[in-house]
């Protein structure tokens, strides 16, 4: 690999990383106490309060049926909505259900991919809050196996 395609793969690798970071960050300033709820109810209800929930085609979730790495399970969010405002993740077995959040800026592409940790086989939710502050949900049961037999 040339010298030059590996420093700007690097840069870029970098950037991204920042961008979720300063994300997490003003939600966690704004929100302190949703990082440290054990239940996604409570996490959802702390940074959204209680505005209704749609399950509709609006947030996309896309992760594997069976993870055989709980530790490292891909996963890729999108929306189809111009005015997204932000999109959050919740992993409700996980001890510490908030796993990673995103503020988006106006005109920017709505599509994220990265690797949660699953502590067990649960539903892994995608919160998707657009600009009028309508919330929109999808939610995918994941099995988490041992070993990755499958069982």
């Amino acid at each position: 690999m040339k010298r030059r395609n590996f420093l700007g793969l690097g840069f870029t690798t970098l950037a991204v990383t920042a961008l979720q970071t300063v994300g997490s960050a003003s939600i966690m300033s704004e929100h302190p106490k949703a990082f440290l709820e054990t239940s996604s109810d409570e996490a959802i209800k702390d940074i959204y309060g209680s505005n209704a929930i749609s399950k509709d085609d609006k947030a996309v979730l896309k992760l594997p049926d069976i993870a055989e790495n709980g530790s490292a399970v891909p996963v890729t969010v999108s929306t189809s909505l111009e005015n997204a405002k932000t999109m959050t993740i919740f992993i409700d077995g996980n001890p510490r259900p908030l796993a990673v959040s995103w503020e988006l800026q106006e005109g920017s592409m709505a599509k994220f991919s990265t690797r949660i940790k699953m502590r067990k086989t649960t539903n892994v939710r995608l919160i998707v809050e657009d600009a009028n502050g309508k919330l929109h949900e999808a939610v995918k049961q994941v099995k988490v196996t041992v070993g990755g037999c499958g069982g």
